[in-house]
């Protein structure tokens, strides 16, 4: 996958470098990727689609909030929408999650967003019946 960025030999020598610096970027990107659980690639995929909706949304010129706010902002972000970041929101309603919860559900395959084939029904209609 990476050798698809490198162009050929005969190109220019700084494009070559640049494009094996990509394809060994998109590499060390996958590898970490690979290294997470499901639970903790939901997560990291979460908080890094809202901060990239966040900051899309923040005014130009005004000045860029410490790392502490913006987390706080994200994650309050987060909440408002559990059913688009339900591995956010699980967090919320059940720190420990799956044992504390008391409406789990079963996940259809796959799910890897969630744990153990389970997810949080707390949220869901309360016509629809637990596990």
């Amino acid at each position: 996958m990476a050798d698809a960025l490198v162009p050929e030999p005969a190109a220019d020598p700084l494009l070559c470098y640049l494009a094996k610096r990509e394809a060994a970027r998109v590499v060390r990107v996958q590898a970490f990727l690979d290294s997470l659980n499901p639970r903790e690639r939901a997560l990291m995929k979460e908080v890094a689609v809202m901060g990239y909706v966040r900051g899309t949304l923040h005014p130009a010129g005004e000045t860029v909030p410490k790392e502490d706010a913006i987390l706080a902002q994200v994650i309050d972000a987060c909440f408002a929408f559990p059913d688009l970041y339900p591995a956010i929101a699980v967090i919320e309603r059940h720190p420990r999650f799956p044992e504390d919860c008391p409406n789990l559900r079963l996940v259809p395959a796959p799910a890897p967003e969630q744990l153990r084939g389970v997810r949080c029904g707390c949220g869901d209609d309360p016509t629809e019946g637990s596990l």
